[in-house]
């Protein structure tokens, strides 16, 4: 089993739609039962790329004190699906009080539910620092910034990069990229910052970039990961090439 976090400093940059479609991307490349998500975030959104429900979820399950096996969804896009599922605040409390308990918890229910087993699972968790963000550092083989090209984004990397020097010190060999998301060259400011953070981060940012391409948010709207609503789409090409690219990497 390979783990991959997606992750940002802040929000509306994008993470959840890049995990969805890259789970979708990676499924078509290795098939069925091959490649699950985890939604980690309380806003619980990932579900509706997949068009599954969440009333039950990775939350409640583990408040109630089960394993995830009886919460994950089959989707249709063969890629398993465990919301984070609706939950109260009190279950939400109870949830982060267990995870902060327990550096090893999720890596422990991941193999514990038996997610991806021979193949690739990805997390996604809220932006910024949190107790989610620490469990994924504990038991990722790598972790994926999702930036956009613009002011907000560039001003988060040093808090970014200061994170991972911290986090370096418990998992030196864990390996981390940068990908640009929503990149539009035919805006100056946008292609301006594209370049500037190319530049500064150099190899380690990924070479392929998701260009701004509207059929993703119509792919949403319609519930679906955007390489199957628009698979002829920019962001399709891109999201295609990122997988591979990532199926690379992960490779012993």
């Amino acid at each position: 089993m390979s783990i991959i976090g997606i992750v940002s400093m802040k929000g509306g940059v994008g993470k959840t739609s890049t995990t969805a479609n890259l789970a979708a991307a990676l499924a078509a490349v290795l098939g069925p039962n091959r490649v699950s998500v985890i939604d980690l975030d309380p806003q619980d959104a990932l579900h509706w790329h997949f068009g599954v429900d969440s009333k039950a979820g990775a939350c409640k399950q583990a408040v109630r004190g089960g394993d995830w096996s009886g919460a994950i969804v089959e989707s249709q896009y063969d890629v398993q699906c465990l919301p984070y599922g609706r939950a109260s605040e009190s279950e939400r409390e109870a949830f982060e009080e267990l995870l902060s308990q327990d550096a090893g918890w999720l890596g422990q229910q991941l193999e514990d539910a038996g997610l991806g087993d021979e193949g690739i699972v990805l997390v996604d968790v809220p932006p910024g620092p949190s107790v989610y963000l620490k469990q994924v550092f504990a038991c990722a083989d790598l972790i994926l910034i999702v930036l956009l090209a613009d002011a907000g984004s560039y001003a988060t990397v040093p808090s970014m990069e200061s994170w991972l020097k911290d986090m370096s010190v418990l998992r030196p060999e864990l390996n981390s990229f940068y990908v640009l998301n929503q990149v539009d060259r035919t805006q100056v400011l946008n292609r301006d910052v594209t370049e500037l953070l190319q530049g500064h981060l150099g190899a380690r940012i990924a070479p392929i970039c998701i260009h701004h391409d509207e059929v993703v948010r119509e792919a949403l709207a319609f519930r679906q990961p955007v390489v199957a609503y628009a698979p002829h789409g920019q962001a399709s090409k891109d999201i295609a090439q990122l997988a591979a690219w990532l199926i690379d990497n992960l490779s012993p």
